[in-house]
């Protein structure tokens, strides 16, 4: 057993260990904006040398969740509307049109759509409730993928712990419409229906754009 005084080996299994500890606690609220995030408190607390720590937290300050300043250590950066509302227009500019070329596929039989039928299937289980902003965000990490466009895949990794910080705030919203929307999306893409499809694609990004805003208005920053 490896105690506090004794890190493990460093690699990145350790760094990807970090990453996901310190992303849960941002994304459950433990570490609010603007705190500090030490270097030496984070390699005692998760039992590793300084290495994969400051690995996860630079990989933290690309997907936007930490700032580092020089000399300075890092802290969990605060969020604004204009950080949101960026989110919202890139998911736009990736998802209508992964999601065209996902029906496509799927039509044609070069892709399955039966892991997003699992995927919808297991949110709208009774059991999958307390689970639905993970099926949300394997959702739509699905329809990217079955473009078969791995840059497209790549484009929106950065963005999934930010949607999954949105989707567990806001999970008790627009839930019935979420369900109505993913099974639109799903039916056309099997039917072969690139164009609706990607309007169905477009609509459900762009209908959770307001209400999501108002319901983060009072952690946002102007």
């Amino acid at each position: 057993m490896t105690s506090a005084a004794t890190p493990v080996t460093d690699g990145s299994a350790l760094a990807e260990r970090v990453y996901r500890g310190l992303l849960r606690t941002i994304i459950d609220g433990d570490l609010r904006p603007g705190a500090w995030l030490k270097e030496r408190d984070l390699s005692e607390r998760f039992e590793v040398s300084r290495v994969p720590v400051r690995q996860a937290l630079q990989r933290l300050e690309v997907e936007g969740f930490v700032t580092m300043a020089r000399n300075r250590g890092a802290i969990v950066t605060p969020v604004s509307r204009a950080d949101v509302e960026e989110l919202f227009d890139a998911r736009l500019c990736i998802e209508p049109y992964a999601t065209r070329h996902a029906a496509t596929r799927v039509h044609s039989g070069a892709a399955s759509a039966d892991r997003l039928r699992e995927i919808l299937h297991s949110a709208l289980s009774p059991d999958g409730e307390g689970q639905r902003e993970q099926s949300n965000l394997a959702f739509h990490l699905e329809l990217v993928r079955l473009s078969g466009n791995r840059i497209l895949e790549r484009s929106l990794l950065p963005m999934l712990g930010r949607m999954e910080w949105i989707f567990r705030l806001t999970r008790a919203m627009r839930d019935e419409e979420h369900a109505i929307e993913h099974q639109q999306i799903l039916d056309a893409i099997v039917a072969g229906r690139g164009e609706v499809a990607a309007a169905f694609a477009h609509a459900h990004i762009e209908q959770g754009r307001e209400p999501i805003l108002a319901a983060l208005s009072d952690l946002l920053e102007w």
